[in-house]
């Protein structure tokens, strides 16, 4: 691996102990091991012969990935990092295909978001929204409560916001009302600057009138000065 092999030629500061790279590759190595028992002999009997709990391993899947992404950054490899984050995403998605909850949800999120900045097409956007709503389906229940709104960088915050813009994107009606509409109902604090700056992005961006239409009639609705009569 070569942020393994950067690593070595960095000397310490790259990582200690736990979080060595050498370690998180062992952590990696030994997960993969684990991944294929499950495929090959079913995932309830390996966790119960590993006595391992499917949350559990999900969390040290995510953080291994995510923690070798920190250490590539770390020397310099963006692109290396960018990658081994964006794993997280599909691993998030075999967790939750499983029966599985999303408790570290950062990286995830990320890898989402860079996603999207690399499609234009609306039809691949309207796929990647349905993958997104999985994850949402799959998030803890104590992320889901967002007890840390005075924290914009919480990863619940960004993936409400992320997924009602990839709907925007995809121009997909169905989509867009249903993003909306939990956008609304989970970050309502947040709806009525989101719908706003949707209005400027429809005036310098080519969207399809219908797509216009939506987004005009929820900021009409909840981003509209109100006044009395």
């Amino acid at each position: 691996m070569s942020v393994v092999e950067a690593s070595r030629n960095s000397g310490p500061a790259a990582g200690e102990a736990d979080h060595s790279p050498s370690m998180l590759q062992q952590a990696m190595l030994r997960l993969l091991e684990l991944l294929e028992i499950i495929e090959r002999r079913g995932l309830q009997e390996t966790l119960s012969d590993e006595d391992v709990d499917l949350n559990e391993l999900g969390d040290y899947a995510i953080l291994i990935l995510s923690d070798l992404a920190s250490v590539a950054s770390h020397l310099s490899l963006e692109s290396e990092s960018q990658q081994l984050e964006d794993l997280t995403l599909p691993m998030a998605l075999w967790i939750v295909r499983q029966g599985g909850e999303l408790r570290s949800l950062s990286p995830i999120v990320n890898a989402l978001t860079r996603f999207a900045n690399t499609l234009s097409d609306p039809e691949s956007l309207g796929q990647l929204y349905r993958l997104s709503a999985e994850v949402q389906l799959a998030v803890a229940p104590d992320t889901r409560q967002d007890q840390e709104k005075s924290d914009p960088d919480r990863a619940w915050r960004q993936l409400l916001l992320n997924r009602a813009i990839i709907a925007t994107r995809s121009h997909q009606t169905d989509l867009i009302e249903r993003a909306y509409d939990e956008l609304l109902d989970a970050l309502p604090e947040e709806a009525p600057g989101f719908f706003a700056e949707g209005m400027q992005q429809m005036e310098l961006l080519d969207y399809p009138q219908v797509v216009r239409q939506i987004v005009e009639k929820y900021y009409n609705l909840w981003s509209q000065p109100r006044t009395l009569h």
